[in-house]
């Protein structure tokens, strides 16, 4: 999959926080959202898949997830502490028809209580997400998965 990034956004495999991979960076986030290939870690079985129903759906770890988001980077963002599931249903990403979803996050630093998209392609293993959008940031992140080509 290729995408054009947003306006000012570099994908950078590592983010200026060490150990978050993966990153959309820019001058304002260390870790905006991610673009993940899981496809070897899902043939190895070493993830939760993603899915739009489930509190946390956007992340595949199988520890507990951070609140990254506009008051924290990576390195510096609290556990999550909550999460529900605000909307869930199917969004396009370019041609391909995505799960898609947005969650309402809640952090033990309660000043990190974010939202957060996610679109899953299942088949493709592919797995988009935004950390707490913003209008604008939303309007980014929706522009980059409309421009999405397959090869």
């Amino acid at each position: 999959m290729t995408v054009t990034l947003p306006t000012g956004t570099q994908y950078a495999v590592e983010s200026r926080d060490p150990g978050h991979e993966a990153c959309l960076q820019s001058a304002t986030f260390a870790c905006a959202g991610k673009i993940l290939d899981l496809r070897q870690a899902a043939a190895e079985g070493m993830i939760n898949l993603p899915s739009p129903t489930r509190a946390f759906g956007r992340y595949p770890g199988t520890d507990v997830p951070t609140c990254v988001g506009p008051s924290a980077d990576p390195g510096a963002a609290s556990e999550a502490t909550g999460g529900a599931v605000l909307e869930h249903g199917f969004a396009s990403v370019g041609p391909k028809k995505a799960e898609y979803a947005r969650f309402q996050e809640t952090c033990k630093d309660p000043a990190q209580n974010n939202q957060v998209r996610m679109w899953w392609l299942p088949t493709s293993k592919l797995l988009i997400f935004e950390h707490a959008g913003t209008p604008a940031q939303d309007a980014a992140f929706d522009g980059m998965v409309a421009s999405a080509r397959f090869s």
